[in-house]
């Protein structure tokens, strides 16, 4: 493993917090056994990756990592609209799109009938700012998977929906908390047992069919989810 990749990860699993200075050149050069032009090329990987900085004179330090919103007032937002309004580069990368067999869960969630025994899963990886910050789990009727084939690769699930001739009328969310597994540790680059941020949602066309099941596995120390009250819903 290369020296900035080892660096980072110890940057990501908390070896050094944010506002930590990292050892000296000559210090780092000794620990890895590589040359202080090995370890300049490492911290220059890492600056450009956004996770240091470094201070004239001082040193280099670990930046603290910024994390992106998203508002659960609004569930019909589109994602990447959302990471956009708050200056973040988001992509995505899908990982597979297949005809599976459900489980009862998503039968039930999907109101599947008896004659449907199959439907679509998209799994795709999350980046923001070309950082993995999150792993989603879409399930599809087999119908609306089927169209959706050649728009998967084009954006978010409700983009994808959308650009695919589907409406969404309204959506239904929940939030939860979970530990990581180790595919999803390998994924997002995280401890195992680590934390991770839970979304459901399912969301239906006006004639209240369900178009998608799904749930977006997010890194805690990177996303947070936050809702707007008015008066008259705070029941005082």
């Amino acid at each position: 493993m290369i020296i900035s990749e080892k660096l980072r990860k110890q940057i990501q699993n908390g070896v050094y917090a944010p506002g930590d200075q990292l050892p000296s050149e000559f210090d780092l050069g000794r620990t890895f056994g590589v040359s202080r032009t090995t370890v300049r090329r490492a911290i220059a990987t890492l600056t450009g990756l956004g996770l240091v900085t470094t201070q004239q004179g001082k040193g280099v330090f670990v930046k603290p990592q910024s994390k992106v919103s998203f508002s659960l007032a609004n569930p019909l937002t589109f994602f990447d609209s959302e990471l956009a309004k708050q200056g973040v580069t988001s992509s995505l990368q899908t990982l597979q799109y297949e005809l599976t067999q459900p489980d009862p869960e998503i039968r039930a969630r999907l109101k599947l009938a008896a004659s449907e025994a199959m439907i679509y899963l998209q799994e795709k990886l999350i980046l923001a700012d070309e950082v993995p910050i999150a792993v989603d789990l879409a399930y599809f009727p087999e119908t609306v998977g089927i169209a959706l084939k050649d728009n998967v690769n084009n954006g978010f699930t409700y983009r994808t929906l959308a650009i695919s001739g589907y409406d969404i009328e309204s959506a239904e969310v929940s939030l939860e908390s979970r530990p990581a597994s180790y595919n999803v540790r390998d994924l997002l680059d995280v401890p195992l047992g680590s934390p991770l941020l839970v979304y459901h949602y399912l969301a239906w066309d006006k004639e209240k069919v369900p178009l998608v099941y799904g749930e977006t596995i997010s890194r805690a120390d990177r996303t947070f989810y936050s809702v707007g009250l008015k008066r008259s819903q705070l029941g005082f």
